[in-house]
């Protein structure tokens, strides 16, 4: 392929990005203003989202770096026009996400009162930390999935089809979230600290719905699993693994400041 790089090709790759980035920390806003509305036991609430939150955080941008090492990868074949030569890594990858997440759901789920008591959380707000978890976690094969279809279209030069799943993302958690936590009066319960839990493991399903809709409609990528394992998955570990090295050290610093405010109360 040989396509001139211009401003105008920069931006518009550039600017949905940037928009896409700006869903999540709205959302991240958006949720702690509803949550720390809640009228029984608000502060304990807001306290249990954001140590749980914190956590979730650090093992999806840690464990979902195969989104960048999927992106780099497509878009080298893309520039070499041999991206049929590629066609079955991504669902390979794609299950080594999801498999991961499932992983870490079996080793930390049993063990969630205790990995939250290191955080310095006791009584009502461990309660409150091992009950949204419990919900929480199973969003992550979703994310996961869907950061590596991301990481497809990244590398495929789209980054509007992102942009605008997380857009849709944004506001169907921000709906449920509303509608769960708070209730509805003669037809839903209000469900409180659990209601903002389903509503985001809800928005991530739909969201990993779409981004299936989405590859299967806009791109030429085959999502069957299919063996052997490609050659080019040995790298895509490898960056994953470099990568991972560098975010675990910075998440592991959010970790410890987040154990230490919540041991001041």
């Amino acid at each position: 392929m040989n396509k001139e790089v211009t401003l105008r090709s920069i931006n518009r790759l550039a600017i949905p990005a940037t928009i896409s980035g700006i869903a999540e920390p709205l959302l991240s806003i958006t949720d702690t203003a509803m949550v720390g509305n809640i009228e029984v036991n608000g502060l304990e609430s807001l306290a249990a989202a954001g140590i749980v939150g914190s956590f979730l955080s650090m093992l999806i941008w840690v464990l979902g770096q195969t989104r960048s090492s999927i992106s780099a990868i497509l878009s080298q074949y893309l520039g070499a026009g041999s991206l049929e030569e590629v066609h079955r890594l991504p669902a390979q990858a794609i299950f080594f996400n999801v498999l991961l997440s499932l992983v870490v759901i079996a080793t930390t789920l049993p063990f969630a009162r205790a990995l939250f008591g290191l955080f310095e959380a006791e009584g009502v707000l461990l309660e409150y930390c091992v009950s949204y978890y419990s919900i929480r976690v199973w969003g992550m094969p979703f994310t996961l999935f869907t950061y590596a279809l991301f990481g497809v279209f990244r590398g495929l030069q789209n980054t509007y089809y992102p942009m605008l799943i997380a857009l849709i993302g944004t506001a169907v958690n921000i709906g449920m979230d509303y509608v769960l936590i708070y209730g509805v009066e003669g037809y839903v319960p209000a469900m409180n600290l659990e209601g903002a839990a389903y509503a985001s493991l809800i928005a991530q399903a739909v969201m990993a719905v779409l981004v299936f809709f989405f590859i299967r409609k806009h791109t030429p990528i085959p999502l069957q699993l299919k063996f052997p394992v490609h050659r080019e998955m040995r790298r895509i570990i490898g960056m994953s693994a470099n990568l991972f090295v560098r975010t675990i050290a910075l998440n592991a610093a959010l970790i410890l400041a987040v154990r230490e405010a919540t041991a001041l109360g």
